[in-house]
């Protein structure tokens, strides 16, 4: 299974998360609380890699069971199968038509999550969306969509006033092997795009994964799954573009790979589990103008 992002990990800063403590001014108590976790997951959980980039989202994106979400680029589900037991709907937006087909196989038994194929760069977005939401996010999403000054105006569009806009990205040059087509050299493109757009208010963070949990990621992830790479290499697609999740290899060898899916989902767990003993596994750090080759957070209110 591929993780999307950083190759060997995620970037590593020197800070803490009081850098987003005046997000969280006015969140209801309880707001950052993880998703309760289930037994059933091993079983019923969309078949996943290691979830960590969920924790992006359990500690930066003001949760409550009044929300309602747009995420934009689901990838295999995951994150709104265990959100959505935290928050009133979730709209699950993906471009490949294939893989809204998959999600809503996977997922059409869970009442508070819709399914819609549609570009996020489209012009006027926000007029084929239900309605308005409180929240929207995309993990891993911005670096490979052609227009992002579009895609902003559509997410704000797509916002109610005073709503959540939360998009973390690995912000490095584009590439035909690893199919990125945007990146941002300096802050400034990203705040006149926001501005733009029609947001108010944003701050920009370098992202990491804190040293214990970056340690654990490394050794029990990524080190294992580049062996694994190397003794499949030719049977996986890198060297080619690959702009959509239904045409990356994850999606298209799953079939293969659900004979493993309980064993594969209780060692994620496990991991993932191990990760948080020491706290939150991420910490973050507001960065000024040099935002190239830094794996960023963007949180902005409309």
């Amino acid at each position: 299974m591929e993780l999307q992002g950083i190759p060997g990990g995620y970037e590593i800063v020197s800070n803490t998360n009081e850098a987003v403590v005046a997000w969280r001014e006015g969140s209801n108590e309880g707001a950052f609380r993880r998703p309760p976790s289930r037994l059933s997951d091993f079983w019923k959980a969309p078949l996943h890699d290691l979830p960590v980039r969920d924790e992006i989202l359990y500690q930066y994106l003001p949760l409550s069971t009044e929300m309602s979400l747009l995420e934009i680029g689901p990838g295999s589900g995951y994150s709104a199968f265990r959100l959505a037991r935290r928050v009133q709907s979730i709209t699950l937006l993906d471009i490949a038509a294939g893989n809204i087909a998959q999600l809503r196989q996977d997922l059409g038994g869970i009442r508070n999550l819709d399914f819609l194929c549609a570009d996020s760069c489209a012009p006027e977005l926000a007029n084929v969306l239900k309605g308005r939401f409180d929240g929207v996010y995309g993990l891993e999403v911005l670096p490979y969509l052609p227009d992002p000054k579009a895609c902003l105006k559509n997410l704000a569009a797509s916002l109610r006033m005073d709503g959540y806009l939360l998009l973390q990205w690995p912000n490095y040059a584009p590439g035909l092997r690893s199919g990125r087509v945007t990146s941002f050299r300096t802050r400034a493109e990203v705040d006149g795009l926001l501005r733009e757009a029609g947001f108010r208010r944003w701050e920009i963070y370098a992202l990491r994964l804190r040293p214990y949990a970056n340690f654990l990621f490394r050794e029990l992830h990524e080190r294992p799954l580049r062996f694994y790479r190397r003794r499949h290499a030719a049977k996986q697609t890198s060297s080619r573009q690959v702009f959509a999740y239904d045409q990356t290899w994850a999606f298209q060898n799953r079939q293969q790979l659900r004979k493993y899916k309980h064993l594969l989902h209780a060692a994620w767990g496990g991991l993932i589990t191990i990760m948080r003993l020491r706290g939150d596994c991420f910490e973050c750090v507001p960065v000024r103008e040099e935002i190239l080759n830094r794996n960023l957070l963007l949180i902005a209110r409309r």
